[in-house]
Formats: structure tokens, sequence, C-alpha cells
């Protein structure tokens, strides 16, 4: 229970919401009429005589046997977007409902000007399924070493990141041999991270799918114009003339990620970086005008009052 992860950041604002609505939470008690398992399948903890619910995301096309006893034992089941709705359903799975995620206001709408170096940002490292190597081989095809253009790498405590050459032999880190990349393992507070998507210009986010995606949705929501693979996500309508092109694949990570993921094209990500640079100021006005949608399409308390409001008339 931690706020540092996507996980951790929802449940809070979950629970906290529900708060609000007037209801008591406890965590893990038998005895609660209602039980929110909003974890993997396999950490569910399902008490006789509850009314259960089962409340996963998902990352790729398969989902692990392991969780079908689980899965299929819940009252409901329930899932965090479309994409991954049809997922399930694709699995063999019945999905209840469709709870997005919301947005925090303390991710405010900012407008950027355009200055004399524009800052690109990208964060989710050591996680490669976000896309870490595919920003940095991008951004030095357009950029390498170009004062004009920095690129941060925001990342967890540690970085996989190399630069290779054209035989896959590791030549260095990015950030020692590119005097315009920047990497950054600090473990940052949340009104920190605000600050720092906040100073930087153009998210990178080539991300292989998300089971909701909050860096790019958060980002989106501060009006930062982001570079996003798009087919996964519950908000693509707002990712708008950035969304990156990609090919459903065999997941590099089978173990982790069984079945398919969305790799980004490589070719797409360096001319949309180029475009988002030489055209930032139109992308900067575009993304921040449709940011206050952002905040009231996806506001935490409407959302959580919609998906709860049927399941409480069930229990009363």
């Amino acid at each position: 229970l931690t706020t540092k992860n996507g996980y951790g950041h929802a449940g809070f604002k979950v629970a906290e919401c529900l708060t609000k609505m007037g209801h008591r939470l406890t965590y893990q008690n038998p005895k609660a009429k209602l039980q929110i398992n909003f974890s993997q399948p396999t950490n569910y903890k399902l008490h006789r005589n509850q009314y259960q619910i089962g409340y996963t995301p998902w990352e790729s096309t398969v989902i692990p046997e392991l969780w079908r006893e689980k899965i299929n034992a819940c009252d409901e089941f329930w899932t965090t977007s479309q994409w991954c709705k049809d997922v399930y359903e694709n699995n063999g799975f019945k999905v209840s409902n469709v709870f997005p995620h919301g947005i925090d206001p303390m991710w405010s709408p900012k407008k950027r000007e355009s200055t004399n170096v524009i800052k690109f940002l990208h964060v989710g490292e050591p996680a490669e399924r976000k896309g870490g190597q595919d920003t940095v081989n991008a951004f030095i095809k357009a950029f390498g070493n170009n004062p004009n253009y920095t690129l941060t790498i925001k990342a967890h405590k540690s970085s996989v990141l190399r630069v290779y050459d054209r035989e896959g032999s590791i030549l260095g880190l990015p950030h020692e041999m590119y005097s315009n990349i920047k990497l950054d393992e600090r473990d940052l507070e949340d009104s920190e991270l605000v600050d720092m998507y906040h100073q930087h210009d153009v998210m990178i986010y080539p991300t292989y799918g998300e089971g909701f995606g909050f860096i790019p949705f958060q980002a989106l929501a501060t009006g930062m114009p982001v570079i996003s693979t798009h087919e996964w996500a519950d908000y693509k309508k707002y990712l708008g003339p950035l969304k990156l092109n990609s090919t459903l694949i065999d997941s590099p990570w089978n173990v982790m990620h069984p079945g398919k993921v969305y790799k980004p094209d490589s070719k797409h990500l360096v001319s949309l970086i180029e475009d988002a640079a030489v055209n930032f100021k139109a992308y900067s006005g575009y993304y921040y005008a449709q940011s206050t949608e952002i905040h009231e399409e996806y506001n935490w308390d409407q959302l959580t009052n919609k998906a709860f409001e049927e399941v409480f008339k069930k229990i009363s």
C-alpha cells in the first residue's frame, strides 16, 4: 500500500472517494458486506458471505490461467478500460463493469511557453515495457548532443538504459555519452513529481501496453504534449495528433506479460519527436486547451460514485 506506484495511488483514491461518500472502510475484514479486491487475482482474499468484487487491470493479451478460479469466484469482475475488458472477454471472462481511474487535482494544467530549449521527459524506468530504451534510441537519432533539446529520464531508483552500436554491443550509458540526456533516480514526493512535469515540455512514452497508464494520463492533465502509443488507452482521444503508431507483436516478456503487446514504431517515434519540437507552440496550445476537459471527465468522485451506485443497491 504505497502511492509510489499506479496500483497504490488508485487504491488510495478509491478508498478516499468511498469515505467521502459516507462509507466505512476496513482492510480485509471478513465481516464487511462488500469486499473490493483491487490487486492481481492471486492476491484476492475471498471471504465467505460477502459480496465480492474483483478489480484488476492488465497490460497484454493473454490472462494468466492461475487467475481463472479467483476471478470466477467473484460476484462481479471489473477492470479499468474498454481495451482491458476486451482482453478479459477474449480470454473467456465476464466483465461486469469498466471503472477507469481518475485524475487528482494536483496534476494542474500549466501553459507551456516556447523557450530556447525544449525539454523532453520520459518516466517509467526500469520497467522495460514502458519504452525507455525506445525513447533514448529515438531521441539520440533526433537530437543527440543538440543543446537546444534535452531529455530527462525519470527512473525509480535504477535504470537499464544503454547506448548500443548497430551490432547490439553496449557502448555506454546515455547520460554519460550525451550531454543533453539526464538521468534522475531520486525518490520524489508527489508534489515534486508534479513540479517535474510542469518544468518539462513534452512527454515521450512509447509504452508496449498499459492497464490504465497513469504516466501519460497525468502528463495530459497538466496540458503537456504527449507522444505515446494509444490502442490500449481509455483516454486515447486526448492523445490527439501525437499518437504513436504501433504493431501487436509476441511479448518479449512472456512470463510477466504473456500473449501480445504493442511495439512502438521506431521511425514514427523519431518523426513525432522532431515534429513536437518544430511545432511546439501549436502542440502546447492544443494539449493545454483540452486539459480542463480531462479533469472534468475523469473526476475521481464522479467515477467512483457511478461505479458503485448499483452495487450498493444490491447489498443494502
